[in-house]
């Protein structure tokens, strides 16, 4: 048997199996969504705003990758890498995509093949989940007949440096042999350092601290933006003086915003609280973390508001440009984006609302009554006050002129990307996160 099997065509697999054709593997990646099989066999990216992604999925062959929508190609595979979603529905997490795929899987499942999991998972889910389902529907055991690993996905969207064949993994297996057999594997796809762990919990265990512990670092610095607000400071100021201490004592910083989103930070917390509420922990820290980043889309509206009431103004008379609806700068992804609970609360609060972002869908976004404009100067024209929500270059790019020569009298600045000075005295009524 040769060859590898990318079960899920997202963000996650489909760079995977693409980087894995450019190392020499035959691929066939498998995706239900036939729109997305068809564009990616005719070489056209999903991701709109990454040229290197772009650059290598046009070169590789037909002969190398190729997606399909069934499982019909698993039999003659050497390693199936299972990269479904894993969202949460109301923070308990959903496992039903990946225990339907690893049903599938299981049906095509032959001696020797190494299946991996790369969906974050709570730590347990590949021992206590996949492997039952795989053992019962293949009537193969693991360590013997067939090898199971867990290597949970590392991918940063719009980074131009760091990508799915130069990040750092770790591996774990359900066996010793389990773990040789997926690091041997990564090993030809990817230039990063791989790190063996002791099992699939811990490599599960690893992915989702990672991200609570990123949640609990931007909650620190969210916490201390309320207090600088409280108290006039400028939380910037602070971060300034912080950084000198950073390598005496090796603090990690958090900048402020109107919170965290994407796929990852904002629900793997909720793996870790999941688990260690069934093993009887408390687990109020990171609860309080998660709430507070949840509540800051609300506390920045609030701030608006509080703004506009110092200056005699009310946000029901105003419209409003929402700048930005992805959850990170310069992409076009809108999971779990702080910014659409900002532009939920704005259209409960303001007289009409403008959506803007050069690089969302946004007929895609559902945010009923709200305009959408794609010029960013008709945007701001007509508009008293923006509300920045994502950092986008071409955001960072306007001067405080570009707001008052189109009316603009007020900005909040949800990402701090402005010089508050500059602001002001320009005559913009001017508020950030926490300055």
């Amino acid at each position: 048997m040769d060859g590898v099997v990318v079960v899920g065509l997202g963000y996650v697999g489909l760079p995977l199996a693409v980087q894995a054709a450019e190392r020499g593997h035959h691929v066939v990646g498998i995706d239900l969504n036939e729109n997305l099989v068809e564009k990616v066999n005719a070489r056209i990216s999903p991701f709109t705003n990454d040229e290197r992604f772009e650059t290598a999925l046009h070169g590789v062959s037909s002969e190398h990758f190729h997606a399909i929508t069934s499982y019909d190609e698993v039999d003659s595979a050497q390693t199936i890498i299972i990269c479904v979603p894993t969202p949460t529905d109301d923070n308990v997490p959903d496992l039903s995509l990946v225990l339907r795929a690893a049903e599938s899987v299981a049906k095509h499942l032959k001696k020797g093949q190494l299946v991996v999991l790369e969906s974050t998972v709570n730590p347990g889910v590949t021992r206590d989940d996949v492997l039952p389902i795989l053992e019962k529907e293949s009537g193969l055991t693991c360590g013997e007949d067939f090898f199971l690993a867990h290597c949970p996905e590392r991918i940063d969207p719009g980074n131009p440096t760091l990508y799915v064949g130069n990040l750092n993994r770790v591996v774990g297996g359900i066996t010793p042999e389990c773990t040789k057999r997926a690091h041997d594997f990564y090993a030809t796809v990817i230039d990063g350092s791989l790190i063996d762990l002791a099992s699939t919990e811990e490599a599960e265990f690893v992915k989702s601290w990672e991200n609570s512990h990123r949640n609990v670092m931007i909650a620190l610095a969210n916490e201390a933006a309320v207090i600088c607000d409280a108290l006039g400071m400028d939380i910037n100021n602070v971060l300034s003086g912080l950084q000198s201490k950073v390598d005496q004592f090796g603090l990690k910083l958090a900048t402020p915003g109107i919170g965290p989103g994407g796929h990852c930070i904002p629900e793997d917390i909720h793996y870790v609280i999941k688990k260690a509420r069934q093993n009887g922990i408390d687990t109020r820290f990171l609860d309080s973390a998660a709430d507070l980043n949840d509540r800051m889309p609300r506390y920045a509206v609030s701030q608006l508001q509080k703004l506009m009431k110092q200056h005699g103004d009310s946000l029901s008379g105003m419209q409003v440009a929402l700048l930005g609806l992805a959850y990170k700068e310069n992409i076009e992804d809108a999971r779990r984006s702080p910014a659409i609970d900002v532009a939920q609360l704005l259209m409960q609060r303001a007289k009409n609302v403008v959506l803007h972002d050069p690089y969302v869908n946004l007929g895609k976004i559902n945010i009923k009554g709200a305009a959408v404009e794609h010029d960013l100067g008709a945007a701001l024209s007509g508009s008293e006050a923006v509300f920045i929500a994502t950092g986008h270059d071409v955001y960072k790019q306007l001067t405080p002129q570009d707001f008052t020569e189109r009316g603009v009298r007020y900005v909040f600045d949800g990402r701090n990307i402005y010089d508050p000075e500059a602001m002001r005295s320009a005559g913009i009524m001017y508020r950030g996160v926490g300055r």
